[in-house]
């Protein structure tokens, strides 16, 4: 069906007049009536019934303008939808994150800019956020760490130390000590994170550089529960400076002789990034880059 043609015939409905529907058209009347009888002519049957006061519809006029009204009211509302969308005044931004301790507060400045954004997000750990962004599960990434991929556009955020912590009754605490060279962890039993751990991976090649050859006593898939079994005295842990809580029950201590800094990335598909939404997001975030 042509949709030109079924505005014409709306509009006339409505107005009860071609001359008014033409105005409201912003199209000549004999365009407005060329409309009407095309329709007429393809479905071979009268819509309307003419005389000298305007025109009046005929049965299936009427049923017609029942429909036609339907379908012209979900346009207008389709159309609301989109200008909502392009302003933001509504939608959802989709975000996968190895933490929450960056994308947080980055998160909270971007609803009290567009509150009534709707926000998902997915923590998990690098290769998820990866999986998720490569996926279109997601439309912005924070991670720590990243491979480069052509179909990716990948920021550098923000730079930090990888630290390790240990309980606060440990031996260290008691002579105050805050930092250590990374050989004198060979003598302490370590908790580690899963494999896929950028932190763990980092640590590990601090470790083969000094030719040292330490092995975890036990690996910890979550970052909170290795957490509680440092603090419970069962290990050292290594982790994140960013990434540790504020608790008496554990120590920080910097290692001074070795290379242990990662990089947090703030990653877009290329093909996504000029979307409203993640133009909007990227503006949010960079005054939190550092």
């Amino acid at each position: 069906m042509n949709l030109s043609q079924l505005r014409a015939f709306n509009v006339v409905a409505r107005e009860g007049s071609l001359t008014k529907a033409a105005e409201h058209l912003s199209i000549s009347q004999p365009a407005v009536t060329a409309h009407i009888r095309a329709l007429e002519e393809r479905y071979e049957l009268s819509l309307f019934r003419r005389n000298s006061r305007g025109v009046t519809l005929t049965e299936v006029g009427e049923d017609l303008l029942k429909i036609s009204a339907q379908i012209f009211a979900l346009e207008s509302e389709a159309a609301e939808l989109l200008d909502a969308t392009k302003e933001l005044r509504r939608g959802t931004c989709r975000i996968a994150a190895g933490s929450p301790y960056f994308i947080v507060p980055i998160i909270a400045a971007f609803q009290e800019r567009y509150p009534e954004v709707h926000i998902g997000l997915n923590i998990g750990n690098s290769q998820k956020v990866t999986a998720d962004l490569l996926a279109e599960k997601v439309d912005i990434a924070l991670q720590t760490g990243w491979e480069e991929n052509p179909l990716v556009e990948a920021i550098p955020f923000y730079r930090h130390r990888v630290v390790v912590f240990c309980c606060h009754t440990h031996p260290w605490v008691q002579s105050g000590k805050k930092q250590i060279k990374i050989s004198e962890l060979s003598a302490e039993k370590m908790i580690w994170r899963e494999p896929q751990s950028i932190t763990r991976q980092v640590f590990e090649k601090a470790c083969r550089t000094k030719s040292l050859d330490i092995k975890p006593i036990m690996e910890i898939a979550s970052r909170e529960s290795l957490f509680e079994a440092v603090a419970a005295g069962l290990g050292i842990g290594i982790v994140s400076s960013h990434e540790l809580p504020r608790d008496q029950r554990v120590h920080i201590l910097e290692v001074n002789d070795a290379d242990l800094e990662t990089t947090e990335y703030l990653l877009t598909l290329k093909r996504r990034k000029e979307l409203r939404i993640v133009k909007a997001f990227h503006e949010v975030a960079e005054s939190f880059r550092r």
